[in-house]
């Protein structure tokens, strides 16, 4: 970094990704600093600037000490760069986190761990649920997996699991249970659906009678506005889609059909009829956001339909080391591995990592453009915009 990008960098103030530090207080202080930003998507602490953006300098050189501590005091140790810049007698260092590959991270501090994690422009102390999250992003945790409280084998739809069973296996459960000799509850572990007499998140949302009972969070709000925004457009459909994953799938995209305009074309004597927006496309959208969401967030899946454009937003950023720019190649990583291996025997999913890309093509071919992918706050948001001259 020159000192030109340093300005600039200064210039636009503390943000998500940026801290300003006058100097090194003590080193737990800064390895938090250090610690939330590797728990974020990573980031700058600038030493030697005020808070308002002055340049002060530094009273020492610390790139020694810094890279000892983040080896010491994080937990697991963390590599980061130290970078010396000099405005005439007055030493800056900028330290460069990456964001961090092993989540959470933890500082080292009065015989106890603690973690952090940024928030804004500040940081703050990791929560039970931010951990998990964490564990979760770099593949320790999977919420998938986690036992519903209060489920028993009863709520699930047992002739849906039979359909499925026999239609993937070429038997039935009763004839697998007489062949291996195992029970119907060593039968679901063994399917990742149950686990210590309770169903799992995955095996209530893909085969449970009613997950709604028990999961009221795990659902997709689908919303027609007339308008270009939910501020002074008007709603004029509204609804709750709930059920198991396979029919909230169905569900939004019966509700995008009823509110796509239907184009024509003639092909010889014939006019052929299709809409707008390949719903090829939007049902990727649509399912990814259902296999891909954090299930750790109490939150629901929302699909608009406003008058320019789609917008499916789901719970919970990429996963870890997957970005907004490598995802368009089909670079993934499974945050519910295993509700995306169940979505693809029913039939809901396609190969893995070929449905973003094929997205792409089918959204631009039908509307000249590609879609939108944004990280706001703790959501995912595909923005897919309709043509203008149906």
């Amino acid at each position: 970094m020159d000192r030109i990008e340093l300005l600039e960098l200064i210039q636009k103030g503390e943000d998500f990704w940026t801290e300003f530090k006058e100097d090194i207080s003590s080193p737990d202080e800064l390895v938090s600093e250090i610690c939330a930003f590797a728990n974020a998507q990573g980031g700058k602490v600038i030493i030697g600037v005020s808070d308002q953006g002055d340049i002060v300098g530094i009273s020492r050189d610390y790139s020694d000490e810094i890279s000892n501590w983040t080896t010491t005091k994080l937990e697991p140790p963390l590599s980061v760069i130290v970078e010396k810049i000099y405005f005439d007698d007055k030493l800056i260092i900028v330290i460069h986190i990456p964001r961090g590959p092993y989540k959470p991270y933890f500082v080292r501090a009065g015989g106890q761990l603690i973690s952090w994690i940024r928030t804004g422009s500040t940081k703050k102390k990791a929560s039970p649920t931010d951990l998990q999250r964490l564990f979760q992003e770099s593949g320790r945790f999977f919420a998938e997996e986690m036992e519903v409280e209060g489920t028993t084998i009863d709520d699930l739809d047992i002739e849906f699991l039979e359909r499925f069973f026999s239609e993937n296996f070429q038997k039935s459960i009763e004839e697998e249970l007489s062949q291996s000799g195992i029970t119907l509850e060593k039968l679901l572990e063994n399917l990742k659906l149950f686990k210590n007499g309770s169903l799992t998140t995955a095996g209530l949302l893909l085969f449970g009678k009613n997950p709604q009972k028990y999961l009221p969070f795990c659902i997709i709000w689908a919303l027609r506005v007339k308008g270009l925004n939910t501020t002074d457009g008007k709603f004029i459909d509204r609804k709750e889609l709930s059920g198991k994953l396979v029919e909230q799938i169905d569900k939004a995209e019966d509700f995008l059909k009823n509110h796509l305009m239907l184009k024509g074309e003639i092909k010889g004597f014939n006019r052929e009829e299709d809409y707008e927006i390949s719903l090829e496309a939007l049902r990727e959208a649509i399912v990814n956001a259902v296999a891909h969401r954090d299930y750790t967030i109490p939150s629901n899946i929302r699909l608009f339909v406003f008058d320019d454009r789609i917008e499916v937003i789901n719970p919970g950023k990429l996963p870890n080391t997957v970005t907004i720019e490598n995802i368009k190649y089909g670079i993934h990583v499974e945050r519910n591995p295993i509700i995306v291996s169940y979505l693809t025997k029913l039939k809901k999913m396609s190969q893995i990592g070929t449905g973003i890309p094929r997205m792409i093509n089918l959204v631009k071919r039908s509307t000249g453009k590609e879609p939108l992918f944004q990280e706001i706050d703790h959501q995912f948001k595909v923005t897919i915009y309709r043509p203008q001259n149906v």
